[in-house]
């Protein structure tokens, strides 16, 4: 039995879109290790951080680039 392409990601996002997801705690650690790694891999950082707390890089991306979350961020850190 094969199973198509398309059907493995739908499963596969399902999968890791659950809904009681901690998406600031995975920022989080995105930016930790950023600061690890150097601001030149903030893409593996990323993607460590998705696989790590089980949330889809394009959503990490999508709250990181944020305007409100940026802000609320600055708020919390002066």
């Amino acid at each position: 039995m094969t199973i198509s392409k398309s059907s493995f990601i739908k499963k596969y996002q399902e999968k890791i879109l659950e809904p009681n997801l901690n998406i600031d705690d995975a920022i989080v650690h995105a930016f930790k290790l950023t600061d690890e790694y150097g601001i030149n891999k903030i893409n593996q950082a990323i993607c460590e951080a998705s696989v790590k707390f089980g949330i889809s890089e394009e959503l990490l991306i999508e709250k990181i680039n944020d305007e409100s979350f940026i802000l609320n961020e600055r708020k919390n850190h002066e």
